[in-house]
């Protein structure tokens, strides 16, 4: 059995709406919305069992406006709901909660949660490209989200950055992770685990550069809001293998945080095609290199998305 947990879905209304996410930008990657069929037609083709889906687009919060940002969640939302009530033994899905305006954000979450059967949340790393989730501002989200018991989803987004990012595609190909070490490291060294100490929480693209800084971020002084070391909260959180990757690579973290913390992940649709360099046939052929007991390598496939979805 294989659960991906890293599975994008865009409503053809959504890129209606936010035309530079299907057009793309010298900072991003375009995206295209597919069909019901297309989806399990993908799911079927890597021998997918169930694909959850989400929306990662940062778009929805670029300019701070608040009812365009709702407007935009809500829609994602319900037809996430949809796909989902068509295919409910293939398709789950992450809810996409606006991070504007906080009464906004805390209706549409218990909406999602409550009356659409959401089974957990993604956020972006950075909020319009400004802000950051450990603002006291969203504290009231993360402690009602906490309550829900569901993961809750930090994929990378565009930052605003310099213009040197901008060439190469070294946006996608570094800022994004810097991105998410980024933000990860600032929900841990706040403190957040310490205030939910039951917050489940997945890492895109195994973390980025989290785990390989463990020492500097141990030894580093400056943590006043933790009660223990940052490593001790990096090992609570949740990494998925998405995105170009390969055997070393998930070792690493394993060896890092233990394969109890590790959740397979394909990054479609850039994963579509049969080239050998394409995301899922990378994602499969690394954890056909890995060198890990079979008991090991089902936890990634499914058994640890199993424990924590609750599907």
């Amino acid at each position: 059995m294989i659960i991906d947990t890293h599975f994008h879905a865009f409503p053809a209304k959504f890129l209606d709406m936010v035309p530079e996410a299907s057009k793309g930008d010298p900072r991003g990657v375009g995206f295209h919305s597919f069909t019901y069929e297309e989806y399990i037609g993908h799911l079927d083709g890597y021998g997918i069992d169930i694909g959850v889906l989400s929306n990662p687009a940062g778009g929805v919060e670029v300019g701070f406006n608040r009812k365009r940002a709702l407007d935009l969640a809500v829609l994602c939302n319900d037809a996430y709901a949809e796909y989902c009530s068509r295919y409910p033994e293939r398709l789950k899905w992450f809810a996409r909660i606006p991070l504007v305006h906080m009464d906004d954000a805390l209706t549409e979450l218990h909406r999602c949660m409550k009356d659409l059967g959401a089974h957990g949340v993604v956020l972006p790393t950075n909020i319009g490209g400004e802000k950051s989730l450990d603002d006291p501002e969203y504290r009231p989200f993360w402690a009602e989200a906490t309550r829900y018991d569901v993961p809750i989803f930090l994929h990378p987004h565009n930052a605003l950055c310099h213009p040197r990012w901008h060439k190469y595609s070294l946006q996608q190909k570094l800022n994004w992770p810097a991105d998410s070490t980024l933000a990860l490291s600032r929900l841990v060294l706040s403190g957040i685990f310490d205030r939910h100490p039951q917050l489940k929480l997945i890492g895109a693209h195994l973390g980025g550069m989290t785990l390989m800084y463990l020492d500097r971020l141990n030894w580093w002084e400056g943590n006043p809001e933790c009660a223990g070391t940052p490593e001790d909260y990096f090992k609570k959180i949740y990494y998925d293998i998405a995105g170009p990757v390969r055997a070393a690579a998930i070792r690493f973290v394993c060896d890092t945080v233990g394969t109890d913390q590790v959740l397979f992940g394909g990054d479609y649709p850039h994963g579509r095609g049969g080239r050998d360099d394409q995301f899922y046939p990378m994602a499969l052929k690394a954890m056909a290199e890995l060198d890990l007991p079979f008991e090991d390598k089902e936890k990634i496939f499914y058994k640890n998305a199993l424990r924590i979805f609750r599907f």
